[in-house]
């Protein structure tokens, strides 16, 4: 598959002049991704998130009272069978759900890695690859490659087809074949990037809300690793625009993060939660890498 989109959100080729798009307006760009529905929910959500704090000591997102050795642990292990090595209260964890789109896999080497790089830095990463595989065709009609109707719509993918308990715990991941058009083949659309001029033309690699990605499948395995770890670590991360920083949010040179970034990361685990319905909307390094474009 080709490598010519940007990775996510606000990485950007820049339109030709001749195809130049009008200024972007605030309330345009609210529009375009379906978040001005969402402010509603802001002060609910601040207060929920107050409580669960205090309640979440190691700040995994992981309430011990209604997570472990309860119905929500008996699920991933009723779910995941035994890729999923149960909760333990005492370490921070980081549960990957992953779902494929049949056909689309992603490489053992790069479930092994991106495991191992979390638990190196002290985060138990569990890579937990979701039993059933979803019909493309089927996939491809509901929801097509359009990170809107796989990520935050409201008929989408995730919130159709995702349990609400599992997108209380973990990570979603989300691995498409990426549109068929030749021009645009391997890639996903994102009308965030679009509505911004980004990308080509709103086409990328793969695009993240903070707790759920969406990933077009890569034939390469460091290409692959690299894409997987900077859409996971989007979790608490932006882009990195600093020259000298060549992990996966920056020039991507190493596969791996700085060590300012891994404490970062380490410091919002609990960003996992769903606490909205629409945090697609609260998702910081979104604003802070596009709004300085409008």
């Amino acid at each position: 598959m080709p490598h010519d989109g940007s990775d996510s959100d606000c990485d950007a080729e820049t339109p030709p002049a001749d195809g130049a798009r009008p200024t972007v307006t605030r309330r345009a760009l609210l529009r375009s991704v379906g978040g001005a529905t969402a402010l509603s929910y802001t002060v609910g959500s601040i207060a929920h998130a107050r409580g669960r704090r205090r309640a979440d000591l190691d700040q995994d997102g992981l309430v011990a009272a209604e997570t472990h050795t309860g119905p929500t642990e008996r699920a991933l292990a009723a779910t995941f069978g035994d890729q999923f090595d149960g909760l333990d209260p005492s370490r921070r964890e980081l549960l990957i759900d992953v779902r494929y789109v049949r056909g689309t896999s992603v490489a053992a080497e790069t479930k092994a890695a991106i495991e191992g790089l979390f638990r190196r830095e002290g985060i138990h990463a569990q890579w937990l690859d979701y039993p059933k595989r979803y019909d493309r065709e089927r996939f491809e009609r509901e929801y097509g490659s359009n990170a809107r109707t796989v990520l935050w719509g409201g008929n989408s993918f995730y919130r159709t087809e995702i349990k609400r308990e599992f997108r209380n715990v973990a990570v979603q991941l989300v691995v498409v074949p990426g549109r068929s058009h030749p021009a645009y083949e391997g890639l996903v659309y994102s009308p965030w990037t679009d509505a911004l001029g980004g990308g080509q033309d709103g086409h990328v690699n793969g695009f993240s809300v903070g707790n759920r990605a969406v990933v077009a499948e890569r034939d390469q395995v460091r290409e692959e690793q690299r894409l997987i770890l900077h859409e996971i670590a989007h979790l608490a991360l932006c882009h990195a625009d600093d020259p000298q920083n060549d992990g996966v949010m920056g020039t991507g040179e190493r596969i791996d993060l700085t060590d300012r970034e891994w404490e970062r990361l380490r410091r919002n685990l609990d960003n996992v939660r769903d606490r909205t319905g629409y945090d697609v909307l609260f998702r910081s390094c979104l604003w802070e890498d596009c709004l300085p474009m409008l």
